[in-house]
């Protein structure tokens, strides 16, 4: 009979554990969870103006226009370099932090392909694009940079709308 008592006594504090337990979790997870903010990149659409400066073909007015889908944006950079005009075809990663990382190709007329690696911010309170880029094939050794003023904004291929910071809809 001694054993059978202390069996149960064990049962018992055994139940007051569980139960125990089950009370303080449920004290900590008693109040309302709130998931973390998800945090959107800037709308970078839309067309720009300002400056490169390239290590080979020197530094001139650029132009360029974005289209933006989510966190990705892609278009065209012109560059009138002394001897020549440049498009580039640039294709962006957009962070939430808007911090910049992409490629850029140039299909020169000789038939010469180049491409680039680039990173880059964007400043959503000046609207300022600027990064800087670095030859991955073809063209050896060729860096630049830009800085690119956005001029107006897109709001056909964004749904975020920048009302309210001073960039005109396209």
């Amino acid at each position: 009979m001694r054993n059978a008592r202390t069996m149960s006594g064990s049962a018992f504090s055994s139940g007051l554990l569980v139960l125990t337990s089950v009370v303080v979790l449920a004290g900590c997870s008693s109040g309302s969870v709130t998931p973390a903010a998800t945090l959107s990149p800037s709308n970078i659409s839309g067309d720009y103006s300002g400056t490169m400066q390239d290590a080979q073909g020197g530094s001139g007015p650029a132009t360029a226009t974005l289209a933006q889908t989510g966190s990705t944006a892609g278009g065209t950079i012109t560059v009138k370099e002394a001897a020549q005009t440049v498009a580039a075809q640039i294709s962006l990663a957009i962070a939430s932090s808007n911090s910049l990382s992409g490629s850029m190709v140039i299909d020169f007329a000789n038939g010469t392909t180049c491409t680039f690696s680039t990173t880059g911010t964007y400043n959503s309170a000046t609207a300022v694009l600027s990064g800087s880029y670095s030859a991955v094939t073809n063209c050896a050794g060729d860096t630049g940079t830009y800085s690119l003023t956005q001029q107006c904004t897109d709001t056909i291929t964004s749904v975020r709308r920048r009302d309210g910071t001073g960039v005109v809809a396209c």
